[in-house]
């Protein structure tokens, strides 16, 4: 029979100071990968922000007061406020269309500036009733109730089937919901309007179908 060769001692003893130098690295390698999954962690629980309920409510109705305030004093720059600007912006309107991004609501003002105004003794938009806010972490929506009162100058010509002949007084039951979103048009977390839907209500005393 063939005798194995044996391994030379050189061979041998150069092998085995690798093996222990790789040996020694994995718990080094470990501990660094755990470092850097903590370092994550901090650094993940550092930037996220710490849930405030209280906060973000009075944050939106501030916004949403904003809102309801520049329609009774048609105050571009307060809608603009209360609005996402850019692009981001996007709304159903009382005269039943559809305006998109903050350039075509300006516009609109603008017009409507030249179409009514306030009506004597009584606020444009009446103080909302039946308020309700519902929050989820960045986004939110509000619904309310109201009247909008304004009065169709006699020089309009406005063709809306929302508005009454010129001269006359318009007073409008509607509901409106608006959606908010904790992010400006700069990308900030800032609560803002995102989207508005306002559409006319039932007669006040009509009683609900079905009930």
């Amino acid at each position: 029979m063939k005798r194995r060769p044996r391994k030379s001692a050189k061979s041998s003893k150069s092998a085995k100071p690798k093996q222990r130098a790789a040996t020694a690295a994995r718990p080094k390698m470990r501990r660094a990968a755990g470092a850097t999954r903590a370092l994550r962690q901090r650094s993940a629980t550092a930037k996220a922000p710490v849930p405030n309920l209280a906060r973000d409510r009075e944050e939106i109705l501030a916004v949403s007061k904003t809102w309801w305030d520049a329609n009774r004093t048609f105050s571009i720059p307060m809608m603009c406020d209360a609005f996402v600007g850019g692009e981001k912006f996007h709304g159903f309107n009382l005269n039943g269309h559809t305006y998109y991004a903050i350039d075509e609501w300006v516009q609109l003002w603008k017009y409507l500036g030249h179409v009514m105004g306030p009506a004597s003794g009584s606020a444009a938009m009446a103080e909302p009733r039946d308020v309700r806010l519902v929050i989820r972490g960045d986004m939110a929506f509000l619904t309310a109730e109201s009247t909008f009162t304004v009065n169709v100058l006699p020089t309009s010509d406005a063709q809306s089937a929302a508005l009454p002949p010129a001269g006359q007084t318009a007073k409008i039951p509607f509901r409106a919901t608006e959606v908010f979103v904790r992010e400006d048009h700069d990308a900030k977390p800032v609560w803002k309007m995102w989207h508005f839907h306002c559409s006319p209500r039932a007669p006040e005393g009509e009683r609900r179908m079905g009930f």
